[in-house]
């Protein structure tokens, strides 16, 4: 039986945690369920930093996170407020704040806590790392 899965990542992309779902969301896919959203909070939002830049022999999250999702179409939300806090923006916003640039990984994008308690509400499981 297919099953929706939402995800919410607060695990730094340093972590093991965000390995895990990583490897969670590969695995739920190959089985052929469905991953409607990951939602970022937290130190998770780090995993939406352009700016950082693993060393050649080490495992790149980020640019997996990308790969997941230019190839199923998988929604990478950041929270707003969180990345905000962290330094992680998008163009638009880096605008509206008046900052000096933006970071935030092609893929990603800014959203509330609102889109994620609706697609939890829609979710068979809800999964955090």
């Amino acid at each position: 039986m297919t099953k929706n899965f939402v995800l919410i990542v607060n695990s730094s992309p340093q972590s093991q945690g965000a390995r895990s779902a990583l490897k969670f969301t590969n695995a739920a896919l190959e089985l052929g369920h469905h991953i409607s959203q990951v939602f970022f909070y937290q130190s998770g939002i780090y995993n939406s930093n352009a700016l950082c830049s693993p060393a050649s022999d080490e495992f790149d999250v980020i640019k997996q996170w990308q790969l997941l999702h230019q190839q199923h179409r998988i929604e990478l939300i950041t929270c707003v407020a969180a990345s905000l806090r962290r330094g992680v923006v998008d163009q638009a916003l880096a605008t509206d704040q008046q900052l000096s640039g933006h970071n935030l990984a092609d893929g990603f994008r800014l959203g509330g806590l609102g889109e994620f308690v609706t697609a939890s509400a829609t979710a068979d499981k809800l999964i955090q790392f």
